[in-house]
């Protein structure tokens, strides 16, 4: 999965895009609390007209994705070996390379989208809970995928059991995962005398702190090189031991002792502290340019990234978020079929072709994604030794230990466009955390409530 691409699930920049002015998501607008409906003419177990492995009349199905020309050109491949596996079921592959999320938005308006397409997380609460997704829990069961060496984290954002996300049977299944991580400048530590994160323990605030204001570079009053990039602020709180919801859903709790002090505490880096660039400093340039520029001794992001940066003249490497201990979020994508779909055994066969060892190998080789088998990333397939980075497995224990990021908490993600909205007077150093987050909570718990009637039933 690329998440640079990725549109919904880009709504955890959100707090760069109020320091930078960058837009960067396609959150808002999600209505949920209904109750999923049947797919016509489709059992759980699927009504394909014809039998997806051999014999009868040959059937068309279509499939629609995003990705850069790399990606377009592994699907393509994996799209010919899936017919070549398959020989009666024709795919026709409609890639969509900018504003997935939107575009597919008025193809299910017009209720004849394909049979399978990419569910950005984010967007996955939105889709199913209006009925546009078809339920696979039975295929899947039915078919070759172990689901118990997938990362539970990857599986568990696709369930739904009619009020809340997380819970009840599967809607999708993983594309992949993506792990977020702190990125280091080699380079800059080495010239620096600074020394390399740890590939095993995260680093806590106050270490964090300190490494930044050493590679830090100020001249004549302007900063010339940034110690840390913009904060990933959702990671910080779990890290921090911090919470967004309640465990029923029904209450924001991010306005509690530990989310205040993780965020004013990435406020400040920023701030006070001079260590992130601010809006002013990201107006030209963002994070990932400042960082292949030489003007960002850290970042976060994910594994999404890799293969830009293996084509960087410098040497870099790849730590834990610095947290204060092993958390954070991990984004997805799911592969999802069309409650319409009139070949669900036909869908299904490629939802499994490409979510299944024979897709995660193809995609993992790319560099861009961490495979949603547990098994597979353990291997060269994906840890590439030779290749950068060094440290590829902070991604595997980044993916253990990570959740699925709040926005996908609940098919109503209103309350939490509204919540990375209103921390603009945080970023902007006009309002405390404690503030800004007192003040939101009420606004917040009533769109909960509102955008999301069946949790409270």
């Amino acid at each position: 999965m690329n998440l640079g691409k990725s549109q919904r699930l880009l709504v955890f920049t959100a707090s760069i895009a109020l320091l930078a002015g960058l837009t960067t998501g396609c959150g808002g607008g999600n209505s949920g609390g209904k109750e999923p409906a049947a797919s016509p003419g489709a059992s759980a177990t699927g009504s394909s007209s014809q039998s997806a492995e051999s014999g009868g009349d040959p059937v068309k199905i279509k499939f629609a994705g995003w990705g850069d020309p790399s990606e377009k050109e592994v699907f393509t491949k994996l799209l010919k070996g899936f017919e070549e596996k398959y020989p009666t079921i024709k795919v026709e592959y409609l890639h969509i390379p900018a504003d997935y999320v939107g575009k597919m938005n008025t193809i299910l308006a017009g209720g004849d989208a394909p049979d399978v397409f990419y569910v950005p997380d984010g967007d996955f609460g939105r889709w199913v809970s209006q009925g546009l997704l078809h339920p696979i829990e039975d295929l899947v069961n039915g078919s070759s995928i172990d689901t118990g060496d997938m990362w539970e984290s990857g599986l568990i954002r696709y369930r739904y059991d009619g009020a809340v996300n997380g819970q009840g049977p599967l809607y999708a299944l993983p594309k992949d995962i993506g792990p977020t991580v702190l990125y280091y400048n080699k380079d800059l530590f080495t010239k620096m005398n600074v020394p390399f994160p740890s590939a095993d323990t995260p680093m806590t605030f106050e270490q964090l702190l300190d490494t930044a204001k050493k590679l830090t570079i100020e001249e004549n009053g302007k900063v010339k090189q940034y110690g840390m990039g913009p904060i990933w602020w959702e990671g910080f709180v779990l890290g921090n031991g911090g919470a967004f919801l309640s465990d029923d859903r029904r209450e924001f709790l991010g306005n509690g002792t530990a989310a205040v002090e993780a965020l004013q505490f990435a406020a400040d880096l920023s701030n006070q502290h001079k260590v992130v660039p601010n809006a002013a400093a990201l107006k030209d340039m963002n994070d990932s340019q400042m960082f292949q520029t030489g003007r960002l001794a850290m970042m976060i992001t994910g594994r999404w990234m890799v293969p830009e940066f293996r084509k960087l003249a410098f040497d870099w490497d790849v730590a834990p978020l610095p947290v204060n201990k092993w958390a954070g979020w991990s984004g997805s994508v799911g592969l999802g079929i069309y409650s319409k779909s009139k070949h669900i055994e036909a869908a299904y066969k490629l939802v499994e072709y490409l979510g299944g060892p024979e897709g995660q190998k193809e995609q993992s080789l790319m560099g861009f994604a961490i495979p949603s088998f547990k098994s597979m990333a353990a291997t060269d397939v994906f840890l590439q030794p030779g290749q950068k980075p060094e440290h590829a497995e902070v991604f595997i224990k980044a993916a253990e230990n990570e959740v699925p990021g709040p926005w996908t908490n609940l098919p109503n993600a209103k309350w939490f466009d509204m919540l990375s909205q209103g921390l603009a007077p945080m970023w902007e150093g006009k309002k405390s955390a404690a503030d800004v987050l007192n003040d939101l909570k009420p606004k917040i718990d009533a769109a909960i409530k509102e955008g999301n009637p069946a949790v409270f039933k």
